[in-house]
């Protein structure tokens, strides 16, 4: 995996950018999503993470600032997944973590994200 030091654009940027990992990340938030949704309303419930909602956690999160100026929504959600997910691969979070930032409650649903963003970010390695 990755090495990575949290002060240093280049390497949280590679992260970012990484495609296997934000595929990789994507599957994960959505079935820690899914999880947190049916813990929370106590029947299953299977659905996707709108890019709209990652896209602003990123940005409010700050970590559009580490991926190319000319970047769509959803590579800046791609960004956001790829966090998570190599967070989770360098066990720096765990799914009780994340499952622990998606089910507070909020009437911003990227509020959640935003805080398991900025968890992941403060526990790279430096």
């Amino acid at each position: 995996m990755l090495g990575v030091d949290p002060q240093n654009d280049e390497d949280l940027s590679r992260i970012l950018l990484s495609r296997d990992l934000a595929q990789f990340g994507d599957a994960l938030l959505n079935f820690a999503y899914s999880l947190a949704l049916t813990e929370t309303i106590g029947k299953p419930r299977g659905t996707r993470v709108p890019d709209k909602v990652l896209a602003e956690a990123a940005v409010k999160a700050g970590l559009r600032k580490h991926l190319p100026r000319r970047v769509g929504r959803g590579e800046v959600a791609n960004g956001l997944e790829a966090l998570i997910g190599h967070s989770w691969l360098q066990k720096h979070l765990t799914l009780n973590e994340v499952l622990a930032c998606l089910k507070v409650e909020s009437l911003t649903p990227a509020n959640n994200f935003v805080r398991l963003a900025e968890l992941a970010l403060s526990r790279l390695e430096k």
